[in-house]
């Protein structure tokens, strides 16, 4: 008897409140990526500030917003949109973050062309060293590489070079 009476009790005080724990944790998985890029940004926003000797109250005069919401992107708890975004980097003068284009085809070039100059650099060293290099290709000093819009030969493999192709054409 004394055992259905626990039981009773026990239903009793915890069956009352339903518990939300499984809720809020789906709130917080959902909210995780934007507030870690969020986070990114503030400090980003912090280190503007910092470097143009501008208190937050400044950064709020020329966004025309409420302090409590300069201090709320500071503390990273906003949800940017891309326009509050292009709004702060108008404000500050500089880049918050940047949005890349997906190019596979540019990569396997970039890798290719990356590969080679390796291999030239080690045929560079073996020559140095007196000790031959298998793995070299001579016809690589010769080749073209293409962009969408323009041919770049490629006279020196340098580090200069691996980045000048990595740049889309303009235009």
């Amino acid at each position: 008897m004394s055992n259905n009476f626990n039981k009773e009790k026990f239903e009793e005080v915890v069956g009352k409140t339903a518990s939300s724990w499984g809720v809020n944790h789906q709130k917080r998985r959902a909210e995780q990526s934007w507030k870690q890029k969020s986070a990114i940004i503030a400090l980003n926003v912090l280190t503007l500030l910092e470097e143009k000797n501008w208190s937050q109250a400044r950064l709020a005069t020329e966004l025309k917003v409420s302090a409590q919401h300069i201090s709320n992107i500071v503390k990273g708890r906003v949800n940017f949109t891309l326009e509050s975004i292009a709004k702060l980097e108008a404000a500050l003068g500089n880049k918050l973050f940047e949005i890349n284009l997906i190019d596979r085809d540019r990569e396997a070039r970039t890798f290719e062309f990356v590969k080679q100059w390796i291999d030239k650099e080690l045929k560079h060293k073996a020559v140095k060293t007196k000790t031959p290099v298998t793995s070299i290709s001579l016809n690589s000093l010769q080749q073209v590489y293409s962009t969408d819009k323009r041919q770049v030969p490629l006279k020196q493999f340098n580090s200069s070079e691996v980045a000048d192709y990595n740049l889309r054409p303009t235009g």
